[in-house]
């Protein structure tokens, strides 16, 4: 069993994007073994948080067993107001926040603050990506700010996405061991050994797996975990126990 804690659908705007919709990622999650995948609109990060929560509930009230609806929302964009409504008939869900696309610091908007205090009333995990996907190109969220806003609201549980390796892991992990509230996903990890290393200094317990379909290749999501030196238990924490846990799944 694999639960994907970081993924996609819809359109790209960057450059051409194969198997970005919902026949094709349902395939690859068949090939992979992902038996469910936490899913965000690409509408919903570019042009319409709105309009892209609404796509992606309607994909995993079409296929509840195997999307986990992850919502965005923007404190200056349509359909801000909805996430007490969106969240009220959903059995689980995460929230995303995209900072840099969405133009705004979470540190100083009244309505982040107020969407994490729902969130932490509510149990909803917030994930907040580093980088939108693992390219040297894409800009970067700042891990301080990302820090101060885990110490500043312990009853989120904030999970710390596409994180790749050298000095962004080291301050990513350093926030995972400061704040019981953190976690950290695998999508980014590309270093060599980086998968051990997060084990050794965080505990496998504070890992999930994520593989950033389709924007990455996801067939390295799975492998680079089963292929780790750590122990089968261990695996299977970062590969989905975690996940169940923190999603309030049975």
């Amino acid at each position: 069993m694999i639960i994907d804690i970081h993924g996609y659908f819809g359109e790209w705007p960057y450059w051409p994007l194969r198997n970005s919709h919902e026949a094709a990622i349902l395939c690859h999650m068949d090939r992979l073994g992902i038996s469910q995948l936490a899913v965000s609109s690409l509408r919903g990060i570019f042009s319409d948080p709105g309009g892209g929560n609404q796509e992606v509930i309607r994909l995993a009230r079409s296929h509840p067993d195997r999307f986990i609806p992850a919502l965005t929302y923007s404190p200056y964009a349509p359909g801000r107001e909805r996430y007490g409504e969106d969240f009220k008939d959903l059995p689980t869900g995460i929230v995303k926040l995209f900072p840099i696309q969405h133009t705004y610091d979470p540190l100083e908007e009244t309505y982040i603050h107020e969407l994490l205090t729902f969130c932490g009333e509510k149990q909803i995990p917030v994930m907040i990506p580093y980088r939108l996907m693992m390219s040297w190109r894409f800009p970067v969220f700042d891990l301080k700010k990302t820090g101060r806003l885990v110490a500043s609201f312990p009853e989120v549980r904030f999970i710390l996405a596409s994180i790749n390796y050298l000095a962004e892991l080291q301050s990513a992990l350093h926030i995972v061991k400061q704040y019981a509230n953190a976690y950290i996903e695998t999508s980014g990890m590309m270093s060599f050994g980086g998968i051990e290393t997060a084990v050794r200094q965080v505990g496998a317990e504070r890992m999930l797996h994520g593989t950033c379909l389709p924007l990455q290749n996801p067939a390295i999501g799975p492998l680079k975990i089963r292929n780790a030196s750590i122990s089968e238990d261990e695996k299977d924490m970062i590969l989905y126990g975690n996940a169940q846990k923190l999603l309030g799944m049975k």
